[in-house]
């Protein structure tokens, strides 16, 4: 070996085999999830469903995902996140490849399988943000937030890319057992390539050391002013995000009368935005940091410039005529998202360095709350009014409300005396 490739070998460090194994997942953890966004046009038409039925069977995989999500982060900081991880992408790649005999099964198997799979991908990001948090060194944390972030637009735009084109020519069940089956494969990959415990070329010594230690300080999780900013932006991101991964496709077949590949085409840019602008934000934000700016000012800017933007993006979509016009408008609002996600996601590790995890597992949960209810609302709204207009103006003001409450409370200083001398 050359002293240049050994040179090459050295500087890719162990953590970065874990990050980019986490994303490749968190990649098929969101096509699995979009898949039913996009075969569902044609599973309605095939089983005779309303848009209320459809709206139904999307938001099954939010009651799961919640359950989980509450779960994930306590059973990543009890046990760690390699193997929450792991099994999490076993559970959900598994159900994936058993939905169209669900589907066929009848429309409560279906909605039953849907619960099991949110059930298992509800434990994928409170687990990677705990494998973040214990591999990766303060000055990558941003960044590595945002990479796992964009890994959840990038899923999308491949699902919007391709679906699609492989529904018309092989039918819809076959894409539940094509991307159900990688899974399985990564899931082989992560057991030969990745240690199960932390090793410390770049992790710093008080995120592997202390993380998973000492009770977990419930009632500072839940009442503490300074966790209220975590919880109004993560539902205001989550909402939005999980919205329209599921009603986007629909939004503008229904909108503009577009065939299904075409509203998968127009659907793709405003994921593209996103994964951009996260990518984006997060460097910026560690580069910041890094040259002594505060990171209580790194994150409100990021959080007022996101969300002010996807807020009016959101609005400017009650009047546009066109569908690329739409589309550039959707860009907009998750542009905003992405900007946004380095703003928030490492608030739970700053304010509660050992139990960064289970904040976040619920934290994340709060805003599946809110999305059961919208994702649903969204289909009887539409069966009752015709109109997405009522849609745009909630999410817009989820977006001010959010941006209000972490502009007054938010904080990036430990709220436990012991974490603040870890």
């Amino acid at each position: 070996m050359s002293i240049r490739a050994e040179l090459v070998v050295r500087r890719w460090a162990k953590r970065y085999t874990m990050m980019t194994l986490l994303i490749i997942a968190l990649l098929l953890c969101y096509i699995d999830r979009v898949l039913i966004s996009i075969a569902g046009i044609e599973m309605q038409r095939e089983f005779g469903w309303s848009d209320s039925d459809k709206g139904l069977v999307f938001s099954s995989f939010f009651v799961g995902y919640l359950c989980m999500q509450m779960l994930g982060g306590i059973l990543a900081n009890r046990f760690g996140g390699w193997v929450v991880f792991m099994l999490a992408v076993l559970g959900w790649s598994l159900i994936t490849i058993v939905t169209p005999a669900a589907a066929y099964a009848g429309f409560g198997v279906l909605s039953l399988a849907r619960f099991l799979l949110g059930f298992g991908e509800g434990a994928a990001y409170p687990s990677a943000y705990s494998l973040i948090n214990a591999w990766m060194p303060l000055r990558e944390i941003s960044r590595s937030v945002s990479l796992i972030g964009a890994a959840a637009a990038v899923g999308t735009v491949l699902a919007l890319l391709v679906v699609g084109k492989i529904i018309e020519w092989y039918g819809w069940p076959f894409v539940f057992y094509l991307f159900g089956g990688l899974g399985l494969v990564w899931c082989i990959i992560w057991v030969l390539a990745v240690p199960r415990m932390p090793l410390t070329e770049g992790a710093d010594q008080a995120q592997t050391a202390a993380a998973r230690k000492g009770p977990i300080p419930w009632k500072a999780i839940f009442f503490n002013p300074a966790v209220l900013p975590v919880y109004s932006a993560a539902i205001a991101y989550g909402v939005i995000s999980f919205t329209l991964a599921s009603w986007l496709p629909s939004y503008f077949v229904d909108t503009f009368n577009l065939s299904l590949t075409q509203a998968g085409l127009y659907s793709i840019l405003p994921w593209i935005v996103f994964a951009l602008a996260a990518v984006w934000a997060g460097t910026i934000a560690d580069r910041w940091i890094s040259r002594g700016r505060e990171r209580l000012n790194v994150r409100k800017t990021l959080i007022t410039t996101g969300f002010l933007a996807a807020a009016a993006g959101c609005l400017s979509l009650i009047v546009v005529p066109h569908p690329l016009i739409a589309a550039l408008s959707v860009g907009f609002v998750f542009c905003g998202l992405g900007i946004s996600t380095p703003g928030y996601i490492p608030l739970p590790a700053e304010l509660f360095p050992r139990h960064g995890d289970v904040l976040y597992g619920f934290m994340a949960a709060s805003a599946s709350v809110v999305s059961i209810v919208v994702v649903g609302l969204t289909g009887v709204l539409l069966d009752q009014t015709g109109s997405y207009s009522f849609l745009w103006v909630l999410l817009a003001g989820l977006c001010v409300a959010g941006t209000a409450l972490f502009l007054r409370y938010a904080s990036v200083t430990p709220i436990l005396s012991e974490d603040r001398t870890a």
